[in-house]
């Protein structure tokens, strides 16, 4: 009979304490049951102060819930949150939605913390996503607009970002720093203010993304800065002003993207470090220059990537031409890259390649059909950036 009673209350033991919420409910909400689980059912929190919903325990799980309002914290680092997560390990937000709040979500000490099918629209005043310090960290399938990043992490080994839509938000899309061996693939990001960043970290995997429509003076697709041994691999760069940015960048492998209509497609540049990348395999169609090198000790192997601009001849290419090596050098000379005694330049270094210099030649080069070389506001763009991105470098 005993043993009865324990196999019989085994899966009462086994169930996870639960909340249903319905109606409106007044913030803050805290929530301190390890694995308690939380359905929304479309409920609405509404908060005014500090924190809306607080998950400080491990494996709780909240969905369908829509938070709305925040404390009027904005700094960028400390900001009011409506969600906000402080050891809540393989915690998992699922289906939720915010607005009105500065932070859609803040996570701290959070190891594993999954968003997925998150849907905010902020306050340009802070990051929608805000992920310090916590390993394995994802956020999956989820729409983020009207912030200063939508998405914000430092110290997150493990982290995953996939499949996301990231547009109109004051800075950047996705901000990744002092983090390794992360993934972020397959997602969107457009029109924000500057672009996507990943720096000062290693062994980072960014592939698969569509990165388009930074077309500001210093706008660019994605910034790789001072990281080692990462890859950037089979993304599509459209119509920005600088396709993608290398600065101190070592070890990077640059391989399968398609650079389509931007100011300039890649950029090789440097602050204090080195930069060392393998280019190869990448297709170059319908940008105003497709390589600009400002690093004279730049160590780039550039080889087997496909070109509107290059030779039918059996004879090595070189994706940059001899003005475009000027122009990184003297940005200030953007002003003349459309005159005509330019064009007739490039196009005679285009029909005779004895006339190229050496230096970066891709000895592997295809030929790709002549792409159409962007809108006049971007090339505009793509002139001044050059310009402008050596004024804020020096």
């Amino acid at each position: 009979m005993r043993l009865l009673a324990v196999l019989a209350s085994f899966p009462l033991a086994l169930a996870a304490p639960a909340l249903r919420l319905q109606g409106e409910v007044a913030g803050p909400l805290v929530l301190t049951t390890p694995g308690l689980v939380v359905e929304g059912q479309g409920a609405v929190v509404r908060g005014k102060a500090g924190h809306t919903v607080r998950l400080l325990a491990p494996g709780i799980r909240v969905r369908g819930l829509r938070v709305v309002g925040a404390g009027p914290r904005e700094d960028f680092f400390e900001p009011d949150a409506a969600f906000y997560l402080q050891g809540c390990h393989g915690c998992v937000l699922e289906d939720v939605r915010v607005e009105g709040a500065p932070t859609a979500v803040r996570a701290e000490d959070s190891r594993g913390l999954i968003v997925r099918r998150l849907r905010a629209r902020g306050l340009r005043s802070a990051p929608g996503v805000l992920i310090y310090k916590s390993p394995r960290a994802q956020v999956e399938e989820s729409r983020l607009e009207g912030y200063v990043d939508a998405i914000y992490v430092e110290y997150s080994p493990g982290l995953r970002l996939v499949k996301n839509a990231l547009w109109g938000n004051s800075r950047y899309g996705f901000h990744v720093m002092f983090t390794w061996e992360a993934w972020v693939e397959e997602n969107r990001s457009w029109a924000n203010a500057i672009g996507n960043a990943l720096m000062h970290g290693a062994l980072n995997l960014v592939r698969g993304n569509r990165l388009e429509g930074h077309a500001t003076p210093l706008g660019y697709g994605l910034l790789v800065q001072d990281e080692r041994q990462s890859q950037v691999l089979e993304n599509t760069f459209l119509a920005n002003t600088l396709g993608l940015v290398l600065l101190d960048a070592v070890g990077v492998e640059v391989r399968g993207n398609r650079f389509l209509e931007n100011g300039t497609a890649l950029r090789l540049t440097r602050e204090r470090g080195a930069n060392s990348a393998r280019v190869h395999g990448n297709a170059f169609q319908g940008n105003l220059y497709d390589l600009l090198v400002d690093d004279p000790q730049a160590q780039a192997k550039v080889e087997g990537n496909a070109y509107d601009r290059a030779s039918p001849l059996p004879v090595p290419h070189l994706p940059t031409g001899s003005f475009a090596l000027f122009l990184a050098l003297q940005p200030e000379l953007s002003l003349f890259a459309l005159s005509p005694g330019v064009v007739l330049w490039e196009a005679a270094e285009a029909q005779v390649p004895g006339l190229r210099l050496i230096a970066l030649a891709d000895n592997r080069a295809q030929s790709l059909p002549r792409g159409t070389r962007g809108q006049p506001v971007l090339v505009l763009l793509g002139l001044a950036g050059g310009l402008v991105w050596w004024r804020w470098k020096t």
